[in-house]
């Protein structure tokens, strides 16, 4: 670690020195994730890549472009990309602050067909929020916005660690959680089974996704979702994926996306910021 704080001081200065003519790095912002390019700077044979002080790749002399992934949303970074020679020695570097952007806003899926769950599913709307966990780190409260432009908050349904979690919540449950989980249900449920009651299992959280687990009871059977929120970018567009696939007869109960070429999950593009 000594050896690595040395060398980036090193750079600090050749940066600093660097002529107008020398490496020179440029960045592109995205919510998760940040791209870098630069020019070819003569004798280079490896590049290095740092974020602040901790080494993300070697790339070899014709590299030119590298992506950092997994970050935070909304977060100031401090990149360098250090050029050096066959001998391991300095050449130049440049250093680079960005600042990632943000997956907040609302996203919708238009129902392109007439196929739409008895009328359930025209249209389908999410609100995206970022959010920060002491435990869990950054995340994205997700919540459902229904016609008339209420929000509901479909996850986390419950608080982190709240005693609530793991707990069997009766269908007809009347809190904030029962609400938003019974109505987001409804939407997607096209059978005529209803649950007697439901628990939250397990949950999962990504630098750019989320996932609920959920097991579902009545009349003695029970079956297990999984809702996930995958969140990406396409042409410059923020996206959002959302799923809902279940074991056993669930599968069979779930609506799925009905317009053609899209695949089951729904594809929501972001429509406001």
């Amino acid at each position: 670690m000594k050896r690595l704080f040395s060398f980036l001081a090193a750079l600090s200065l050749l940066a600093g020195a660097a002529a107008a003519d020398g490496l020179a790095a440029e960045a592109k912002a995205f919510p998760t994730s940040v791209s870098l390019s630069w020019n070819h700077v003569e004798g280079a044979e490896y590049y290095d890549i740092y974020n602040g002080d901790k080494a993300l790749a070697r790339l070899g002399s014709d590299a030119a472009s590298y992506t950092a992934e997994h970050l935070l949303s909304d977060t100031a970074y401090d990149f360098c990309v250090a050029a050096r020679g066959s001998g391991n020695e300095d050449i130049d570097a440049d250093w680079i602050e960005v600042r990632t952007t943000s997956w907040d806003g609302v996203y919708e899926w238009l129902n392109r067909t007439g196929n739409d769950n008895k009328g359930k599913l025209k249209s389908l709307r999410f609100r995206i929020q970022t959010a920060v966990d002491p435990v869990y780190g950054q995340y994205y409260e997700t919540f459902m916005v229904s016609d008339e432009g209420k929000e509901y908050r479909i996850f986390p349904l419950f608080p982190f660690g709240s005693d609530m979690a793991g707990r069997w919540i009766d269908y007809d449950d009347q809190s904030p959680a029962g609400i938003a989980y019974r109505l987001n249900a409804e939407r997607f449920n096209k059978s005529s089974f209803t649950p007697s009651r439901w628990r939250v299992d397990k949950i999962e959280i990504d630098s750019d996704s989320t996932s609920a687990y959920i097991q579902t009871s009545a009349f003695g059977i029970s079956v297990t979702t999984n809702t996930s929120y995958s969140l990406y970018m396409e042409d410059g567009q923020a996206m959002m994926k959302f799923e809902t696939t279940g074991s056993g007869i669930a599968n069979a109960a779930i609506f799925r996306n009905p317009n053609p070429g899209e695949g089951d999950a729904f594809i929501l593009k972001r429509i406001q910021p």
